[in-house]
């Protein structure tokens, strides 16, 4: 089964509180084969239900839970398993921090591929950008790694900046870089400037991964 794209704990348990799983899909298309890690169902799980600053516990997990029922549960092969110990060992030889959860979703992504990796650790996302220079299999990711804020640009383009605001804004803690963009703690909230916020993110993040970061801007 070909994937078309994989997405990452931190993905999973921000949009699964902000109610915007069934949103994540490249220019809003449908039909999207999604894989996540197999201990994501425990991993992601677990913090919805006792860790993070979550105002809706019981939703988000029933969210996360409806949304594992629609996806593909991976687990790596020997080989995929092997080239992301050699990710981690690069990653730890270049001063990069890059975790197993990361990598081994770097490595299905290169040997399962073509696939979008969508992932909410920007320290990953540069560090894969170093690391290909040694472990080169991952050059052919160019283009394929989607940030956080690139998810949640596309989503407003679709729903409408003000709708994703009230979402956001409805657990403000969860990410606080996106409760800045939205201006969640604003009286007076300037919607024209939310998506100014989330590319201002962006492009920084490109300024760190100028080969593997999805292009267009908005996912």
């Amino acid at each position: 089964m070909q994937l078309d794209l994989t997405m990452d704990n931190d993905v999973l348990i921000k949009c699964s509180c902000y109610s915007l799983l069934n949103e994540v899909s490249p220019s809003g298309q449908q039909g999207n084969i999604v894989g996540v890690l197999g201990a994501a169902r425990f991993v992601v799980g677990k913090y919805l239900e006792r860790r993070g600053k979550i105002v809706d516990r019981a939703s988000a997990r029933q969210r996360f839970e409806e949304f594992l029922s629609s996806v593909v549960e991976l687990e790596p092969t020997a080989d995929e398993l092997e080239l992301s110990s050699l990710i981690e060992e690069a990653a730890v030889r270049a001063g990069v921090e890059l975790d197993s959860g990361e990598s081994q979703l770097c490595a299905i992504a290169v040997r399962r591929g073509p696939m979008l990796l969508l992932t909410g650790d920007k320290r990953a996302i540069a560090g894969a950008e170093v690391v290909q220079h040694e472990v080169t299999e991952l050059s052919s990711l160019e283009g394929s790694i989607v940030c956080l804020e690139q998810v949640i640009a596309g989503i407003s383009g679709r729903l409408g900046a003000t709708v994703v605001r009230e979402k956001i804004c409805a657990e403000p803690q969860v990410d606080k870089a996106l409760s800045i963009c939205f201006q969640c703690h604003s009286a007076q909230p300037r919607p024209d400037s939310f998506l100014e916020g989330l590319l201002s993110y962006v492009q920084h993040m490109r300024s760190q991964a100028a080969s593997l970061l999805y292009v267009p801007d908005q996912f």
